[in-house]
């Protein structure tokens, strides 16, 4: 598709090539700069894909916050489902940790209360993220976190729910989740725990030769997770006890909302 023209836009390169879509860096009539995600050619004969990328556009409609990725607007052009955002120059969350940047620790603070503000914001519009991990957290070049990717999203229960199709990433999985208990908001601040313990330390809270044993141990996290100032003794006290809280078993013991995270952060 580079140098071709798609609904209007010029397209110039490709950003990212995803399971169920490829991202496209593209030009409008003005020069400007957007981000075009146009659904696979093999997911578009598949209904339940084209209805949970269509879904994603839908929860994106309703969010308008500084930390989650900006909308403009959704379609088709010649029979493809596409998506139009803003450009985000800059890696996504997963490729700094992966090659330990050394600003993170820097900007530390601005992108944990980023993702917190963002993910409070999507709970308290009515939904739940259930797919949050660095690879899903787009950083620009000012280190300002934009939260992306919400095919998977569902709306926020009432009270715990149980549900049958779990998509997304298992390492990033509350407790309840693996054990197919109910669930609520508190699966994502769970996974924000994960995504912030990585941040500080640059490892996952737990470690294992295969995925059985890793999801095991997150199973038994509370035997397992070694402490974020062990090997991160940079790690403020206030830091590590947010993280711990975020990151307990017992999904009762946890923060029960976002907010609360926000409140801890800004302290």
């Amino acid at each position: 598709m580079i140098g071709t023209t798609f609904a209007g836009f010029t397209v110039l390169d490709r950003i990212n090539h995803g399971g169920m879509a490829d991202i496209y860096l593209v030009a409008d009539s003005r020069d400007q700069r957007f981000a075009l995600r146009v659904l696979l050619p093999e997911c578009r004969e598949d209904s339940k894909r084209v209805r949970q990328f269509r879904w994603g556009c839908e929860v994106l409609a309703k969010l308008q916050h500084p930390n989650i990725i900006h909308f403009f607007g959704a379609g088709e052009f010649q029979e493809t489902p596409f998506a139009v955002f803003e450009f985000v120059d800059g890696s996504n969350l997963r490729q700094r940790i992966l090659r330990a940047d050394p600003l993170l620790k820097t900007h530390r603070k601005r992108l944990l209360l980023g993702m917190a503000t963002g993910l409070a914001h999507i709970h308290d519009r009515g939904f739940l993220h259930m797919d949050f991990k660095p690879e899903n957290v787009l950083v620009s070049h000012e280190y300002v976190p934009k939260i992306v990717d919400f095919d998977l999203a569902i709306p926020r229960p009432q009270k715990p729910e149980r549900h049958k199709n779990m998509g997304g990433s298992p390492m990033y999985w509350s407790p309840e989740q693996l054990a197919r208990e109910p669930f609520d908001e508190r699966a994502d601040v769970f996974a924000f725990g994960v995504t912030a313990y990585e941040v500080v330390t640059g490892k996952k809270p737990v470690t294992g030769d295969t995925r059985e044993e890793l999801l095991s141990k997150y199973m038994n996290l509370d035997e397992h997770l070694v402490p974020p100032r062990q090997r991160a003794p940079d790690c403020p006290p206030s830091l590590e006890r947010m993280i711990l809280k975020c990151l307990e078993k017992d999904m009762h013991r946890r923060y029960p909302s976002m907010s609360l995270v926000v409140r801890d952060l800004q302290a």
